[in-house]
């Protein structure tokens, strides 16, 4: 199996440093022109099935992608959401938090923590992983989930999770599964948009 993550492209919330979590954000021009570059760059690959976050930034980014692909059936799913940050979407982060907990286990009020979205997406991982077995899939998320899904493959625990957060919009990770052997060709890659 040929697995390719990407993250969605830019959006306005991005630009201010406000908390999306759930917040169904739009992508700026930018944004939408980093989803065309992603998307050129992965023209020439078959993707067989495609599995993205039902909101519209990362499904925009996916569409993108996929009209170099029609015939790829796209499947939007809650799973692949980015964390819900409860009473803080909207809000501008701060620079600095002083937690007490491990950040993986901070969840702001009518929120969620970062170990929950592990455990929804670390077994729809494994259950696409024995689906798509010979096959090439695409997954277009979020920093959060994104990197639970990369720490996972990299046979890391949460706890180290922050060193596989995608820092640039679009950014890709390509990697290959045969059966229990996993190679990484590219990690959070960003060249497409230089």
């Amino acid at each position: 199996m040929k697995l390719i993550i990407v993250r969605h492209g830019e959006t306005f919330e991005n630009i201010k440093g406000i908390f999306q979590g759930h917040l169904n954000s739009q992508l700026t021009p930018n944004g939408l022109e980093q989803s065309k570059n992603i998307a050129e760059k992965l023209k020439n690959i078959k993707i067989d099935c495609a599995y993205s976050s039902d909101l519209d930034r990362a499904l925009d980014t996916c569409k993108e992608i996929l009209k170099f692909h029609p015939e790829t059936n796209l499947i939007p799913t809650k799973i692949l959401r980015e964390q819900s940050k409860g009473v803080l979407e909207g809000k501008i982060k701060l620079k600095k938090s002083n937690l007490e907990i491990p950040n993986y286990n901070f969840k702001p009020r009518s929120g969620e923590s970062l170990s929950e979205v592990w455990d929804k997406v670390i077994p729809f991982l494994e259950k696409i992983k024995n689906e798509y077995k010979n096959k090439t899939l695409l997954i277009v998320s979020h920093r959060g989930p994104i990197s639970c899904l990369l720490t996972h493959l990299n046979n890391e625990t949460l706890e180290n999770q922050k060193k596989y957060l995608p820092s640039g919009n679009t950014a890709i990770s390509t990697i290959n599964i045969n059966n229990k052997k996993i190679v990484f060709e590219t990690l959070n890659c960003c060249q497409h948009l230089d």
